[in-house]
């Protein structure tokens, strides 16, 4: 696989590039639903789940996240495989990050550093809405503070999003040194952003009408069975949660692929020589 990146071999728009990522997205989906479901379940327990578990370590949350851009490059490298027709074996997978696992656990130490840098930017207002939520203040006043606190924590995540998109893959499947990849994720986000946002945006609108679809459905249900409604709710927000997380990450795959290699590219050069 090239160092170097190679979608550009085929021009493609970058509104046509989003709504492709978000097909080939939707066709991977229906070759699998439930193995794609249980690797989404998996992501979620370990990066969601695990580290919100009231009472859970400090130490096992910064583990977490310190070994995230080692277990995302795995994550992605199924996808991969998968997309390429071969059997996913994560032995396989591991044994080809090995030689760059330094590389990637000094990775997951900058965003580690970053996300804490953000926590404390934050610290006062989390504070702050953290003691209306106790008091059990009015709505109107946790929506006031909260949302300028969202917009702050976006702006400060931002960079973070950016130069975590791609560098993990970077440097366990090219071999780009940590500061190389940070800066090649950063510049191909920002050459890319038109995709990257128009996928995302068609991937959410999708998946929030078959949420409220489904929110309907239940919403019939529970006028039936109250007991029955609460069950079916609670399944309708874990699938859609899998289904959110799949979509992420294969949305973040399919971008990967389209600018750093093109399996169809490589074949259409071989087949020319």
């Amino acid at each position: 696989m090239s160092t170097q990146p190679q979608g550009q071999a085929k021009a493609m728009g970058p509104f046509k590039a989003g709504l492709d990522w978000v097909y080939r997205s939707i066709m991977l989906f229906r070759q699998s639903p439930p193995k794609w479901l249980l690797y989404a379940l998996l992501y979620v327990v370990l990066f969601i789940l695990l580290p919100s578990i009231p009472g859970m370590p400090v130490l096992i949350s910064l583990i977490v996240i310190l070994f995230w851009p080692t277990l995302l490059a795995l994550f992605i490298g199924v996808y991969r495989e998968e997309d390429l027709g071969r059997e996913a074996e994560p032995r396989k997978l591991v044994e080809q990050i090995r030689p760059n696992f330094v590389g990637l656990i000094s990775l997951g130490g900058i965003f580690l550093a970053y996300g804490i840098l953000t926590g404390y930017l934050v610290r006062d207002e989390m504070a702050a809405f953290a003691a209306l939520v106790e008091q059990k203040a009015d709505p109107q006043m946790l929506i006031d503070l909260a949302m300028p606190l969202m917009l702050k924590m976006l702006l400060l995540l931002t960079p973070m999003i950016l130069a975590s998109w791609f560098s993990p893959m970077l440097v366990a499947y090219h071999g780009y040194s940590v500061l190389d990849a940070i800066k090649h994720s950063l510049w191909q986000c920002w050459r890319n952003m038109i995709a990257i946002t128009v996928s995302l945006t068609l991937a959410g609108a999708g998946i929030t009408v078959l949420m409220l679809v489904a929110g309907v459905l239940v919403g019939l249900v529970t006028a039936l069975s109250g007991v029955v409604g609460a069950v079916l709710m609670s399944l309708v927000v874990l699938g859609s949660l899998l289904i959110i997380t799949y979509f992420l990450l294969a949305i973040q795959y399919f971008s990967y692929r389209h600018v750093y290699y093109h399996p169809e590219a490589l074949d259409d050069d071989v087949s020319s020589d």
